[in-house]
């Protein structure tokens, strides 16, 4: 019975520590503490394409094949400067790149 017992509160000790998580407070205006939440965002890096499949087996067709490498070429006549795939955009980049385009703009 005894022993019971202790095995019992053993595993709740274990249960109530596997789900205590560290919390930081902060003090409001009326001096009462109140849980500080800081917002977690994350970082989707997108990655380049090695190869599409498409068809049986995971090959592609060569109708597929000709049709991908056709929109290539135009996406890469229609390109002013290469931009390497792996880059991550943000809006500050946007931002700069309208601003000197809009300097250029001005300065002809």
């Amino acid at each position: 019975m005894n022993k019971c017992l202790v095995t019992s509160a053993y595993l709740l000790l274990l249960c109530g520590l596997a789900l205590a998580t560290p919390m930081l407070y902060k003090k409001n205006s009326n001096d009462k503490f109140e849980a500080d939440l800081v917002p977690v965002s994350s970082t989707v890096i997108p990655l380049s394409v090695i190869e599409v499949s498409y068809g049986k087996n995971g090959m592609p067709s060569e109708e597929y094949k000709i049709a991908y490498l056709k929109k290539l070429r135009k996406k890469v006549k229609h390109e002013d400067d290469f931009e390497d795939p792996d880059t991550l955009i943000t809006i500050k980049k946007k931002h700069h790149e309208k601003k000197g385009k809009e300097v250029t703009l001005k300065g002809v």
